[in-house]
């Protein structure tokens, strides 16, 4: 059978219109452009703000873990303590934070945490009050609560046990400083930083400068290697500057150092101001006493 000239002609044109021209590509794609470009910004928006509310959520369970602690011992746990080798001088003060919590502690045999001597800074504190003595001989480590035992309640044996208090993600535990002693990770993507911890023990902080610097215990603020590590925190967050108030007073702060892993260096924070200059990286913060990002 033969095709006419004009249903040949129509064939063809049909034929033809089945692509795209280039011009209809280009439109396309233009058209694909500026809906990603209006789309992924409100995508990532809402990503971030998943992780805020989750780092958040996940402060107001370790808030939740220091309650428990507190109803078990009658204190919040410290964010400093020094433990010396067997045998070694205990200061005052720190023997008077291990005794509020364990009255009938030996500081002959230090408990039965080892043989070397110990210096938990504020990040460590936090994981070791509410995790316990460490299993090291697992990969990742694990805690275990302590003994009830009060002469030896860091000893990581036997069964009758006090916590651990929170039940933390061992994936994420890390040994920044590496002294041998867990610091906790927020669950950020590629989060380095741990979380800060700072404890008033119930009372009041530590005598303070001007800029909330603990003065007499600056190992609050060691998780990179002390206050002349420009990583590490040097003061916690205060209200006011004279007399110096910091938030949360009688409690403890925690602290995230959020999404760019840096903590900033702390001190007079206005709720509903700006952080500019060397503070800008601040900005970002998680914290417990400001329900989400430090500047909104």
């Amino acid at each position: 059978m033969q095709l006419n000239h004009k249903t040949a002609s129509k064939t063809l044109h049909n034929t033809h219109r089945l692509g795209f021209t280039l011009i209809e590509l280009m439109v396309v794609i233009v058209i694909i452009g500026i809906l990603m470009a209006l789309i992924l910004p409100a995508l990532n928006g809402a990503r971030l703000r998943a992780r805020i509310t989750q780092v958040s959520t996940e402060i107001s369970q370790l808030d939740n873990g220091i309650a428990k602690f507190k109803g078990t011992y009658k204190i919040e746990p410290p964010s400093s303590l020094y433990v010396p080798v067997i045998g070694g001088t205990w200061t005052a003060a720190d023997r008077s934070k291990v005794r509020s919590i364990w009255p009938q502690f030996d500081f002959a045999t230090n408990g039965g945490l080892g043989t070397g001597d110990f210096h938990l800074s504020g990040a460590e504190c936090l994981v070791f009050f509410l995790g316990g003595v460490e299993n090291s001989s697992t990969s990742p480590p694990v805690v275990l609560g302590f003994s009830k035992n009060e002469r030896f309640p860091w000893s990581p044996a036997g069964t009758n046990r006090e916590g651990p208090f929170y039940e933390f993600d061992n994936g994420r535990f890390v040994d920044i400083d590496g002294d041998g002693l867990l610091e906790f990770l927020d669950p950020l993507p590629e989060q380095k930083t741990p979380y800060a911890y700072f404890s008033s023990q119930g009372r009041s902080y530590t005598t303070l400068n001007g800029a909330g610097t603990l003065l007499s215990e600056q190992d609050d603020f060691d998780s990179h290697g002390g206050n002349a590590n420009a990583l590490d925190f040097s003061g916690i967050y205060l209200k006011t500057t004279a007399p110096a108030v910091p938030y949360r007073a009688d409690s403890f702060q925690i602290i995230s150092p959020g999404i760019d892993g840096l903590y900033g260096t702390g001190g007079v924070f206005t709720d509903g101001s700006e952080l500019v200059g060397s503070r800008a990286v601040e900005a970002d913060n998680i914290t417990n006493f400001t329900a989400g990002l430090l500047v909104k």
